[in-house]
């Protein structure tokens, strides 16, 4: 049995060490996030469980009523599945839950170059096929 190209398996095992990466930096940052100006908490449904999930995100791009926010793995963060079965979503920002319906959009170099510096660097640094999401906040 042949073994997976050489690219193909350093992305496996990036991807991997991130994954156990954000098992251990998530939970605390879950506590901050929302609170602190350069990250959100993202609430959504989870596609299997029902249950609530939450996420720490770097604070995106305020438009219009909407925030965009970046999916530094794309459709590969659960997240991201997550809003795609059940778009209705709770996001929290400047100490305060904001209600809204999340869509999925493909990733825009224009539109991430108006991102504060902290959230652009994350598709460069850690990100597999990037996508976008818009949050279309309650009023």
């Amino acid at each position: 049995m042949a073994s997976e190209p050489g690219p193909r398996k350093d992305r496996r095992r990036k991807r991997a060490l991130l994954v156990r990466f954000w098992r251990l930096v998530n939970p605390p940052a879950r506590v901050l996030a929302g609170f602190l100006p350069w990250w959100v908490l993202l609430e959504t449904t989870g596609r299997l469980t029902g249950k609530r999930r939450r996420t720490p995100l770097a604070k995106g791009l305020m438009s219009g009523g909407a925030m965009w926010l970046i999916a530094v793995h794309g459709d590969h963060s659960g997240w991201v599945r997550n809003v795609a079965v059940t778009p209705t979503v709770r996001l929290r920002f400047g100490g305060r839950w904001h209600e809204g319906t999340a869509s999925i959009h493909p990733f825009d170099d224009d539109m991430v170059s108006r991102f504060n510096r902290y959230a652009r660097s994350g598709p460069r640094v850690v990100g597999f096929d990037p996508s976008l999401v818009r949050v279309d906040l309650a009023r």
